[in-house]
């Protein structure tokens, strides 16, 4: 077959090597190009202030002030984090808990005197405590660390920082990566076998020689029935990754339930895709597989305004890595962060699948042609 191509099939390997190069720049190019933007982070002071000759100071409300509302930079580069003022303990100990924010800053009581004190010479420098939820984001808190011992030490401040919610999973014996990429290495391969089930299923059971809506809708049930034993694998399979390779130690029953979930409701939508057209399978093949990727690690807060607005919200990855972070590091059950996104996605695809049974695979005459063709087969062969 390249023999027929003629002197064109020296151009061949250079337009493999340029799409290879394509492909990888488009499914890296949200990580090359992360930023934090608006990082939302809550805020709490507790400071009484104290009383001096010139008047009542509270040095924690002067700085929840700044925090809240910086000066804007000359260029207009968004602040990485946005600052939300709560206003009492227990608010902020519910907000944590639902992983409303990524970390959360506490300005103790006596933080004005402390200050006062320091500034006379009499104390150590005053202290805040920081919390980062480890479950919002393992990576926005590995970096967090870093930077918020960096952001208060400038202040002349002292930085307790905690991570919070990080489940009963151990991943530093491993590599210091393994923590913030253990989701990537269940959720890609996950995403790859469903895709390719998906298209061995409408391979093996095509829509395309049934005439009849009937016929057609019964092709698309077996294919559907039989993504469900294909999912089960990809999910175990998941699993044994999670587990075998990054060392996770994720509770073997619920994550296999969850991922064996994820990967029905994934192929469940793909096959509504193809069933539909099969360039509309290509097409969402490729959003969801190449664009998606990288979603699954990185928050929307970090990633491109492409990818932010228009990608993250609806592809599976983000709510596939949701439900795991809340097993890993929440004790989550059957039901996890996540699954109703799912659930919604696998409703599309099931919407798709009754839509792409009403549409004619080949003209009824061609379909008929066909059908007559296989039903006189045995007797001919008898």
């Amino acid at each position: 077959m390249i023999e027929k191509l003629g002197p064109r099939k020296f151009v061949l390997p250079v337009l493999v090597v340029v799409l290879v190069g394509c492909v990888m720049a488009l499914m890296f190019y949200p990580m090359l190009h992360m930023a934090p933007k608006e990082l939302p982070f809550a805020v709490l002071s507790l400071d009484e202030g104290a009383t001096t000759p010139q008047g009542d100071v509270n040095a924690g409300e002067m700085m929840v002030d700044k925090l809240v509302h910086p000066e804007e930079s000359a260029d207009g580069e968004v602040a990485p984090i946005l600052w939300h003022v709560v206003e009492t303990q227990a608010e902020l100990d519910a907000a944590i808990a639902d992983n409303e924010y990524f970390g959360a800053l506490t300005i103790p009581a006596d933080f004005t005197q402390a200050q006062m004190l320091s500034q006379a010479g009499q104390g150590e420098a005053p202290s805040v405590d920081v919390v980062l939820d480890n479950a919002r984001s393992p990576m926005i808190a590995t970096q967090m660390q870093a930077l918020m011992a960096t952001m208060f030490g400038q202040l002349g401040l002292a930085a307790n920082i905690e991570v919070v919610h990080t489940g009963e999973a151990d991943t530093a014996s491993v590599s210091p990566m393994a923590s913030m990429m253990s989701q990537q290495v269940g959720i890609m391969p996950l995403m790859i076998m469903s895709l390719i089930g998906a298209i061995l299923l409408t391979r093996i059971f095509p829509k395309g020689e049934a005439a009849s809506t009937g016929r057609r809708l019964a092709i698309l049930g077996k294919q559907l029935a039989y993504s469900a034993g294909l999912s089960l694998l990809a999910g175990l399979a998941a699993v044994w990754l999670l587990n075998g390779v990054v060392g996770a130690q994720a509770p073997f029953w619920t994550t296999s339930v969850f991922l064996w979930f994820a990967s029905f409701a994934v192929m469940a939508l793909f096959l509504g895709a193809f069933s539909v057209a099969f360039p509309l399978g290509v097409v969402l093949a490729f959003t969801v597989v190449l664009c998606g990727m990288m979603t699954a690690v990185l928050p929307p807060e970090t990633l491109p305004a492409f990818w932010a607005d228009w990608i993250s919200p609806w592809v599976p990855q983000p709510f596939i890595a949701g439900g795991l972070r809340d097993i890993l590091y929440m004790g989550a059950g059957l039901m996890p962060r996540g699954s109703g996104g799912l659930l919604a996605l696998g409703g599309a695809g099931l919407a798709l699948l009754i839509v792409g049974g009403v549409l004619p695979g080949r003209s009824p005459k061609e379909a008929r042609a066909v059908e007559a063709t296989v039903s006189e087969a045995p007797l001919a062969t008898a």
